[in-house]
């Protein structure tokens, strides 16, 4: 797991990117990706700019603002943020592929009443080195989110 030393020196290699970065959002062994967009499709929501009340019992997603980019000697794990696990917020994340760039869309569900807001940090990220490059990235290997700006479904 790259530190927040290794994570700057990665950022400066072009190893990973994360644009826009803030300084704000390092943590000692990730970063804090912010709310970019919020997307309730059974309500017919979807916004990139405000505070949306998400009611008990839906289903939403969240794009990042950040765009993320891992080389392909590194991999990234998603952990959503302690305070919303602790607002009844249930969510499951896969990893970031060796070779993706885009922002990330996030599914969720919401056990209790909620409001969130665009730019808030919702996941934190943290990335991990690979023993050797792959043989084939993410965009070789299916590439269905590679490049997205906006929330895909």
């Amino acid at each position: 797991m790259l530190s927040d030393r290794d994570i700057l020196d990665s950022l400066e290699r072009g190893e990973i990117s994360i644009e826009p970065f803030s300084e704000d959002s390092l943590t000692p062994n990730g970063y804090d990706l912010r709310i970019g967009e919020i997307m309730v499709p059974s309500l017919g929501i979807h916004v990139k700019d405000g505070e949306v009340d998400i009611p008990a019992g839906t289903h939403f997603l969240v794009g990042t603002l950040e765009e993320v980019y891992v080389n392909e000697r590194h991999v990234a794990q998603l952990w959503i943020k302690s305070r919303w696990a602790r607002r009844g917020v249930l969510a499951s994340f896969g990893l970031v592929d060796a070779g993706f760039r885009g922002i990330l869309t996030l599914g969720a569900f919401a056990t209790m009443p909620l409001s969130l807001s665009v730019s808030d940090k919702f996941v934190q990220i943290a990335f991990f080195k690979l023993d050797s490059p792959v043989l084939k990235n993410y965009e070789k290997r299916s590439g269905t989110y590679q490049n997205q700006k906006s929330i895909k479904i």
